[in-house]
């Protein structure tokens, strides 16, 4: 009897135990959201300047947290639950693909990139996590690199076509920050790259550093064309 083909796949190693780093981000995200809204339902006022909203002008001025804490803010519960909805359900694929300390690193530089990039390009002030949650697509789309045939038994076309979706319907909205996007998925990408899956723990020196330098490069550059940009 002829056995049905299989697709070779390399050694895979996952992380078994609860997305717990998932759990905690989105925990955090939510208790910043409540904290924000009940400041302006007592206050009367909007506190998202002070909690940290990506200023252009404010970062110049050398608030540099605001490339990190906007990736916690959210403008109201439609945006927060939509995107604590995405973390909820790729987090947990991508820190079983690479570990808990290799995801918490990828969420947050892929954010860090993401808001850089919004800097570069984009007058608008802008706040959310949705520049993080691209970052771990581009960490799913380093897993379709590391095994084309695997990415494609477990995902399907489905990581493919939601980044494809969300980056159209980003373009075609005046509301949505679509190089924060662009830029947290680019970010996600690096990072993954010099970090590395579970799978390559054994990963070589060279994709760190050109991974690592990649990520470096495009940061600084996204830096400074912001403040060329908007000084």
């Amino acid at each position: 009897m002829n056995q049905a083909w299989q697709p070779p796949f390399k050694r895979f190693v996952v992380n078994r135990r609860k997305p717990m780093a998932t759990y905690t981000l989105i925990a955090i995200t939510v208790l910043v959201h409540i904290a924000d809204t009940l400041t302006q339902y007592f206050t009367g006022y909007k506190w998202l300047p002070f909690w940290g909203l990506k200023i252009n002008i404010a970062i110049i001025a050398g608030q540099w947290w605001r490339f990190v804490t906007p990736i916690f803010l959210h403008g109201d519960i439609t945006h927060i639950g939509f995107n604590m909805l995405a973390l909820y359900i790729w987090g947990r694929h991508v820190e079983a693909l690479y570990g808990r300390l290799r995801f918490v690193t990828i969420y947050f530089l892929a954010g860090i990139l993401g808001v850089a990039a919004s800097f570069a390009i984009t007058s608008a002030h802008s706040l959310g996590a949705s520049g993080a949650v691209f970052g771990l697509f581009g960490a799913l789309l380093y897993f379709r690199k590391y095994d084309k045939n695997l990415f494609n038994l477990i995902f399907g076309v489905q990581v493919l076509a939601f980044i494809g979706i969300s980056l159209f319907y980003g373009f075609t909205q005046g509301n949505v920050d679509n190089m924060g996007h662009l830029g947290g998925l680019i970010g996600g990408f690096l990072t993954a790259w010099f970090v590395g899956l579970l799978s390559e723990r054994g990963l070589n020196r060279r994709n760190r550093i050109i991974g690592a330098t990649l990520y470096g490069l495009l940061l600084i550059g996204l830096i400074l064309i912001g403040y060329m940009h908007w000084t």
